[in-house]
């Protein structure tokens, strides 16, 4: 939001290009007024998103989890020297009883330079090779969305950041740097309960989790090239944990401070197309491991592949591995050690999307199976596009686990299904 006031002032201070003065030719005058285009362009769409948990939660007395009456919104303005994007969400969320706004991009794209682009305001930022796996983006991410069954947009999540991307022979650059810490929209037990190390057992129904602020500015680097094909790419991150792992003296969650270095690469193998992440995550405020309250430094690596394995139907499988540094330290000084993850936890995904009925009908499923944890997610659904208005989505959110406290297993009362009904215009 601090960027509005700067591109409404640019807006108002000569954007609008005057026009020749010239007289209308005599002939086909119609055509040429008719060709003119309109530098504004927008779109949007109407949602109505309902969903029930499956099973009971007894810190919950609704079982509802989704109750959406969504309107989305965008604006595009196209100048000869920048751009102006606005896109926000208004709805009422019948779960909490509130009329909500989002405002998920407003900001001002030019080009100062011949090789150099910069976008200033409110946007989106993603980059990384993984499928619903995250090892270098550092981007919010709305999981509270991504867990109620909305569309898996909502799982990226806005920010106010200058982003800078340079272009040049040897490499390309981003630079995104985000004034204030913009963090994911985490559980926090509003909606869904999560297992507590304090209590031994899940919270909800309320606030459990109400963090203290962080006031850390962020920044994102990626240097990035293709070589015949083959996408190499270096990251580096200094900010903030995005979710509230750190416990502070007065037992108040917050966002410890961390750096994270990493490097991807993505190229076509056989039929399909492999990937390949790596990362250090540095807990700067544990560098020993010794701190029971702030979460251990971790190495995560990620490999991929996806192909079609027949006509309109495409297959994706992940291996991911998060490796604890200082694991011995960290249960010697643990306060909860029996719940600890491993200090090789693994995660197994898998994707299948089939398309039919001209592309009309998808068919999807998405599975996490951590054998380390021994619990999974599945997010089964099916997505029908009646025309080019109105589509209708039914899907489900699975959670099991064999521990009351690994990362899926917690969620296991949270287990949903949800239908959303959307008209675009």
């Amino acid at each position: 939001m601090k960027y509005c006031f700067l591109l409404l002032m640019l807006l108002m201070t000569g954007v609008v290009k005057s026009q020749d003065s010239d007289e209308w030719p005599d002939d086909d005058w119609g055509d040429e007024w008719a060709e003119e285009a309109s530098p504004w362009s927008q779109s949007g769409f109407v949602e109505l998103a309902w969903g029930e948990r499956s099973s009971d939660d007894v810190l919950f007395v609704d079982p509802t989890t989704l109750a959406d009456l969504r309107w989305h919104q965008e604006f595009d303005y196209a100048h000869d020297k920048f751009d102006v994007n606005w896109s926000h969400d208004v709805w009422f969320d019948d779960v909490d009883g509130h009329l909500l706004f989002d405002l998920r991009e407003l900001n001002l794209q030019f080009s100062p330079f011949n090789q150099t682009d910069v976008v200033l305001g409110r946007q989106i930022t993603t980059w990384g090779t993984g499928d619903l796996l995250f090892i270098n983006d550092m981007f919010p991410k709305d999981w509270v969305s991504f867990f109620s069954g909305r569309d898996d947009n909502y799982l990226k999540a806005p920010a106010d950041a200058l982003r800078l991307t340079s272009y040049f022979n040897a490499f390309n650059v981003d630079l995104i740097v985000t004034p204030e810490a913009e963090p994911d929209r985490f559980i926090n037990g509003e909606r869904f309960s999560l297992f507590s190390p304090f209590v031994q057992a899940n919270i909800g129904g309320f606030e459990a989790i109400n963090p203290r602020n962080s006031q850390q500015t962020e920044f994102a680097l990626r240097l990035f090239k293709n070589i015949n094909g083959h996408q190499i790419a270096l990251y580096g991150y200094h900010g903030i944990e995005k979710s509230p792992t750190g416990v502070d003296e007065t037992m108040q969650a917050y966002f410890p401070q961390k750096n994270v270095w990493g490097a991807s690469y993505q190229s076509a193998l056989g039929k399909g197309l492999f990937n390949a992440e790596l990362g250090y995550h540095d807990a700067l405020e544990d560098k020993t491991g010794t701190n029971p309250l702030v979460a251990n430094s971790q190495w995560r690596v990620l490999l991929g592949y996806e192909r079609e394995l027949i006509k309109k139907l495409n297959w994706g499988i992940q291996y991911y591995v998060e490796h604890t540094e200082h694991y011995q330290r960290l249960l010697v000084h643990s306060l909860f050690p029996q719940t600890e993850p491993d200090e090789n936890r693994q995660v197994i995904t898998n994707r299948f999307t089939y398309m039919a009925k001209q592309d009309k009908l998808t068919w999807s499923m998405f599975v996490f199976y951590s054998p380390s944890d021994e619990d999974s997610y599945w997010r089964p659904s099916v997505n029908y596009r009646y025309n080019d208005q109105w589509q209708y989505t039914l899907g489900a959110q699975v959670f099991t686990g064999q521990k009351a406290h690994t990362f899926f297993g917690q969620f296991e009362d949270a287990s949903s299904i949800y239908t959303r009904i959307r008209f675009q215009f």
